[in-house]
């Protein structure tokens, strides 16, 4: 869940170069209740239809008896897949539009910034096409893609969003600029919690991914 929260760390940039920075708290607020609502919808069904046998990747799933390519040994026949899978394989493909150059935001805005010809015009498209071009070629080719992002999200993402921001309340705090509270040590224990449980578990998922490989 923490992964849904990467982009967290540009909202300060996003919030300088909003024309109407005001209107940052309440497109904020939208947002996470319709992402919210969309995940417990999609979650809710998705649980009443597989109960705790879904794959990691709901889309191996989506297939006739006996199961979907990459969910089976490689000897196995596949099922056939169903069309909701390739309406859902569109969806996500739409959101990654959308997400990642949200994410490569400050990446941009660094190139911007370090040489002048790259702020406006063909150039500044060129640059943004090429840095998503780039990412996204990266991890499609790269082995065990989603289970790297595992272990990534779990302990990258833990520290970025939980640990350096309650660490710096606690470093503001001693200062007398904000107070730290139980908010913050529930949010510090949480963190912990999460990375200690994900990290093993996201571990042990790259470790089984490679076992069943050729590698």
């Amino acid at each position: 869940m923490l992964y849904a929260y990467s982009p967290s760390d540009v909202v300060p940039v996003l919030k300088r170069d909003m024309k109407e920075p005001k209107d940052l708290r309440c497109a904020l607020f939208w947002s996470h209740v319709t992402v919210a609502s969309i995940y417990v919808l999609i979650g809710t069904v998705g649980y009443l239809g597989w109960g705790r046998d879904v794959q990691g990747n709901v889309l191996l799933s989506m297939c006739d008896e006996p199961g979907c390519p990459g969910a089976l040994p490689e000897v196995a026949a596949p099922g056939a897949k169903w069309v909701p899978g390739y309406i859902l394989s569109f969806a996500v493909v739409s959101n990654l539009m959308v997400t990642v150059p949200v994410v490569l935001y400050c990446v941009f805005r660094m190139f911007e910034n370090e040489y002048e010809h790259l702020q406006t015009g063909i150039a500044n498209t060129l640059l943004r096409a090429t840095v998503v071009t780039g990412s996204l070629t990266i991890a499609l080719t790269m082995p065990f893609f989603i289970e790297i992002l595992g272990v990534i999200s779990t302990v990258l993402l833990t520290t970025l969003q939980v640990f350096v921001p309650v660490s710096m309340t606690l470093a503001l705090s001693k200062r007398g600029v904000v107070q730290y509270g139980k908010c913050e040590t529930f949010s510090l224990f949480l963190g912990g919690l999460i990375f200690l449980v994900g990290t093993s578990r996201s571990l042990r998922n790259l470790s089984d991914a490679i076992a069943k490989s050729s590698w």
